[in-house]
């Protein structure tokens, strides 16, 4: 099977619900036996809706932004969503990255961070630009590495699903490295 056609546009406010969906979908998928059953299975859903109708209604006044990839029928295939110069030393922080996860693997992820690296270079950004990703997920870390990020320090994540967890802090400094491939 052909992977589909993939198209980038900006997150809105009106993809709150779909994207709750996906993150929650992708959670399930990727933190079985590491978030409870019970969370993934009858909170996740609920709390992600929650979350991200707050985080896009207040995007108006806010300078974080995201990228839907969407297939040509405009359905949701994966998100990113970004803060821009976050943190003084590390800069640019992707603080969500999901694909669905059927289609994991077919180049959506890379077709999303070379957007996050493009809208980065047109808004100016000069910065270097990182991401959290939690230790069991072996399969994200290799991804990133694969597109050259630099895995530094580890440390406990912000509460996730009501606890917290290992996660590596991966860094492009030179994010426009992202690009070269294209």
């Amino acid at each position: 099977m052909a992977p589909p056609a993939v198209t980038l546009r900006p997150m809105t406010p009106a993809d709150a619900d779909a994207v709750a969906a996906l993150h929650a979908a992708s959670w399930r998928s990727a933190y079985r036996g590491v978030f409870t059953d019970h969370y993934l299975d009858h909170e996740a859903d609920a709390e992600r809706r929650q979350a991200w109708r707050a985080r896009l209604q207040a995007g108006a006044t806010s300078p974080d932004w995201g990228l839907i990839a969407a297939d040509a029928a405009g359905h949701l295939l994966g998100f990113a969503y970004v803060m821009p110069d976050r943190d003084p030393a590390w800069g640019d922080y992707i603080d969500n990255l999901h694909v669905a996860p059927e289609l994991r693997g077919g180049g959506i992820g890379r077709r999303l961070m070379r957007g996050v690296a493009a809208q980065l270079q047109r808004d100016g950004s000069t910065r270097p630009l990182y991401l959290w990703v939690l230790d069991v997920n072996t399969a994200a870390r290799g991804f990133y590495e694969g597109l050259g990020a630099e895995v530094t320090d580890r440390q406990l994540s912000e509460p996730l699903a009501g606890q917290q967890h290992p996660v590596w802090r991966c860094v492009w400094r030179r994010p426009t490295a992202l690009l070269g491939d294209a």
